[in-house]
C-alpha cells in the first residue's frame, strides 16, 4: 500500500514545482488557499509563509517515508529560506508581495497563527528563538482577549490556531497550561450551546466536527492514555503533573474497553485500570507522589 501510493505523491510534487520560485518557495498558489478562520486568510499572496511551512513538513514527511532523501534536504532548504525572509526578529511576517519591479517584499502582515506554524512545523522551536517562545506562552492565548500587549498581531481563531496552540503545549509538557486554557477555549461554548464552535464567537457553525479534538487531547494529556497499540498489545500512559486530584475515563476498540482511572491519595497517585488480556502496561508518572498500580478486574481495599 506505501509503494502503491508513491506515484501518486510524486505526482503531487510534480503538480506544486512550476509554483515555486528561485528561493524554492511556493508563490502565487490557484484556486483558495486556507490557513484558518482569522485575518490570516487575508495574507496568502504572493508567498505565504504559512503554507511553505506546511509544505517543508510535507517533503520532510514523505522523503522519511519513501526514503528519498532529496525532499528532506529540499525541505530543510525551504525552513533556512522561511527563517530568513520571514522573521523580522520579533515575529515571523505572514506574507510577501512582488513590487512593480518584480521584487519579493516582504510584508509587515503578522498573525498569532502563523507563529504557531513556525513552532509546530518546526521551522524554529523554543532552544532555538526562546524570546519569541516565551512571548506565545506567556502573553498569547485566551487571555490576550483582555490583555493585549501586541495589537499589531492579529488573533489566532478556534479553527485551527487555538488546537495547534493545545497541541503545542501538549508537545512541550506544559500540561497544566494546556488544561487551564482549554477550560478558557471551550467552556464558553459548552455553557451556552452545549456545542463546541468552529470559530471563537457564533459567526459559523456552533457544532464543529473537528472541535472533538479536544477530546482527544484531554484523553492524551489530562487522562494520560498517549497511545494504544493494538498489533502489538501495548498501552502506554503519561500521569502528568496537573493540579486535578482525579481523573478517569474509558475507550473502545473494536469490541474490547480500555478504562483507566488516576486518583492522589495522600503521598500516593492510585493508578486503576482495566485492560484486555495480553495487553502490557507502561506506566509513566510525572508526579511527586508515589504510584501504586491496581487492576480493576480485581476489588480494590
Amino acid at each position: 500500500m506505501l509503494m502503491r501510493s508513491n506515484q501518486k505523491f510524486i505526482a503531487l510534487i510534480d503538480y506544486f514545482e512550476p509554483f515555486r520560485n528561485d528561493d524554492g518557495l511556493l508563490e502565487n498558489l490557484d484556486k483558495w488557499i486556507f490557513i484558518e478562520w482569522s485575518e490570516a486568510n487575508r495574507f496568502v499572496q504572493d508567498v505565504n509563509y504559512p503554507t511553505n511551512m506546511l509544505f517543508a513538513a510535507m517533503l520532510d514527511i514523505a522523503g522519511n517515508l519513501y526514503g528519498l532523501e532529496g525532499l528532506c534536504r529540499d525541505a530543510s532548504e525551504i525552513r533556512e529560506v522561511i527563517r530568513k525572509q520571514a522573521f523580522n526578529g520579533e515575529f515571523f511576517i505572514d506574507n510577501a508581495v512582488r513590487n512593480q519591479h518584480g521584487e519579493l517584499i516582504v510584508t509587515e502582515n503578522t498573525t498569532e497563527i502563523c507563529q504557531y506554524y513556525a513552532y509546530f512545523f518546526d521551522i524554529v522551536s523554543p532552544a532555538s528563538h526562546p524570546e519569541l517562545w516565551n512571548k506565545l506562552i506567556n502573553e498569547f492565548g485566551p487571555k490576550r482577549i483582555h490583555n493585549n500587549p501586541y495589537t499589531g498581531v492579529y488573533f489566532a481563531n478556534a479553527f485551527i490556531g487555538n488546537y495547534l496552540r493545545l497541541e503545542l503545549l501538549s508537545r512541550y509538557n506544559l500540561k497544566s497550561q494546556l488544561l487551564d486554557e482549554s477550560i478558557d477555549f471551550f467552556d464558553y461554548m459548552a455553557l451556552r450551546t452545549g456545542t463546541l464552535w468552529e470559530h471563537i464567537s457564533t459567526g459559523a457553525s456552533l457544532n464543529h466536527g473537528f472541535a472533538s479534538h479536544i477530546v482527544h487531547v484531554l484523553y492524551r494529556d489530562v487522562l494520560g492514555m498517549t497511545n494504544i497499540d493494538i498489533d502489538n498489545k501495548k498501552v502506554s500512559f503519561r500521569i502528568p503533573d496537573i493540579d486535578l486530584s482525579f481523573c478517569k475515563g474509558s475507550t473502545p476498540r473494536g469490541d474490547d474497553v480500555f478504562e483507566f482511572e488516576w486518583e492522589k491519595d495522600g503521598e500516593t497517585v492510585i493508578f486503576k485500570h482495566s485492560v484486555p488480556d495480553g495487553f502490557d502496561i507502561d506506566i509513566q508518572n510525572d508526579t511527586k507522589f508515589k504510584l501504586k498500580k491496581v487492576n480493576l478486574d480485581f476489588k480494590y481495599e
